[in-house]
């Protein structure tokens, strides 16, 4: 029994020492092989939350979509985020609007997570802009304060 794993390690040293090209590129297709078939064996994790339109049609769970003409639409991905939505917004071209595609599984987390995010843009609709009061009180302090004439003369 010694003797023969000995006389195995003895060939396995000699038969390394004597690779060639070809031997080489035999042992790495043959990984590539392997690897490839281990791969295949693992589960794929799903991606959640925004992804692209196809990568959500890949998961063959059906999709339904819901148009917004909103140009903030990075806004809305917080709010799907919080509902775990799986969605895919899809810009259509020459418009002014999105379509977001979403799961058909999910399409009561989606309303919900819509109309939250309907709710919000109303809601910043409604606050006075900032930037407009600061220039209105600016044009106020303007009008308000004599005006100032600034002259220079040169002397030579």
């Amino acid at each position: 029994m010694q003797e023969e794993v000995e006389q195995r390690t003895v060939t396995l040293v000699v038969n390394t020492a004597k690779l060639t090209e070809q031997e080489l590129e035999k042992a790495l297709s043959k990984l590539l092989t392997h690897m490839r078939a281990e791969r295949q064996h693992k589960p794929v994790k799903e991606k959640h939350g925004r992804m692209t339109v196809k990568q959500l049609a890949e998961q063959n769970r059906g999709m339904k979509s819901i148009e917004v003409s909103d140009e903030n639409i990075g806004s809305f991905n917080r709010v799907a985020r919080k509902y775990g939505v799986d969605f895919a917004p899809f810009k259509v071209k020459g418009k002014d609007r999105y379509l977001i595609f979403f799961k058909a599984a999910d399409e009561d987390a989606m309303t919900a997570a819509f109309t939250e995010y309907t709710d919000k843009m109303v809601k910043r609709e409604k606050k006075p802009s900032v930037l407009a009061a600061l220039q209105k009180f600016k044009e106020l302090v303007a009008s308000l304060s004599p005006a100032k004439e600034k002259r220079r003369e040169r002397e030579l």
